[in-house]
């Protein structure tokens, strides 16, 4: 067995089989099943809506605190103080946490720009609106770092498809690249072609992010082999490369992403002009 909190036990086999997502989400019901008053919040609530989370994590579970028992961490847990306990709650499968709104705004008050992006670009496609998030960072009306949940706010995009075009869209903007056109569609004489993560049309240049799972994951692949995802997505570049803008098309995966200027490099050999790196907010 393997302990998750003194008087919570799961079987070892289970804990080894789940992903770290689902570690977090267990963790948390058991801390709910030991204190009736536990709220989940910051990367806690986030694994209970199913945010995706950049990094490892920290192996805490987070919660809510009064203000008068301080902010601290112990015993497994990292307590955040606030004013109110009550706001911003709701509760599902028995476990209470903060509101997608709220666990959003948390984030961008604690984690890293990039972090902070792809977690709200993920609310904005399911169910949360900038407006909404604004409302829930006016109600906390936080006395530091504001200027820079507005920005993650205002940077967020719902047509940001995955964590790695939303990680992509902070090293394109903090490079001083010119923002692009999200998810633009493109056809040819036979039709639809599909729609492209990046598209730069003053230069003539189509950005594409390509995480592996879309070459091995079931729900991306369906029936086919990856070998026939590869001949398909290489039919299909070739197509938008015949396209009537005649694009360029640069293409990454994570490595290069997370290499320290390599993405930058990699968009400047293909013609993308940058300006002076953006600073700031952005890091």
């Amino acid at each position: 067995m393997t302990r998750l909190r003194i008087g919570a036990y799961v079987s070892t086999a289970v804990w080894n089989a789940l992903s770290k997502e689902d570690r977090h989400r267990l963790a948390a019901a058991a801390a709910a099943e030991m204190n009736a008053a536990f709220v989940a919040s910051h990367r806690t609530a986030a694994a209970l809506h199913g945010v995706p989370l950049l990094g490892a994590g920290d192996g805490l579970v987070h919660t809510r605190v009064t203000e008068a028992a301080g902010s601290r961490t112990e015993h497994g847990y990292r307590k955040h103080a606030v004013a109110d306990l009550a706001l911003h709650v709701v509760s599902a499968d028995g476990i209470a946490r903060t509101t997608l709104e709220r666990t959003i705004v948390d984030l961008a008050l604690s984690e890293s720009f990039e972090g902070a992006v792809i977690a709200a670009d993920w609310a904005l496609r399911n169910g949360a609106t900038k407006g909404s998030l604004r409302a829930a960072l006016d109600e906390l009306a936080p006395k530091k770092g504001r200027t820079r949940a507005e920005a993650v706010i205002a940077f967020a995009a719902a047509a940001s498809g995955s964590v790695g075009e939303s990680y992509s869209r902070v090293v394109i903007e903090r490079s001083g690249f010119p923002r692009p056109l999200l998810q633009a569609a493109f056809s040819d004489s036979r039709g639809l072609i599909g729609y492209v993560d990046f598209w730069w049309p003053d230069f003539r240049l189509i950005g594409e992010f390509d995480g592996m799972e879309k070459y091995s994951k079931k729900e991306f692949i369906g029936q086919k082999v990856p070998a026939e995802v590869v001949t398909d997505e290489k039919v299909r570049e070739d197509r938008l490369r015949a396209s009537a803008s005649r694009p360029g098309v640069s293409r990454w995966i994570w490595p290069a992403l997370l290499a320290h200027g390599a993405l930058e490099r990699q968009l400047r050999a293909a013609g993308l002009p940058s300006f002076r790196r953006r600073a700031g907010v952005f890091g």
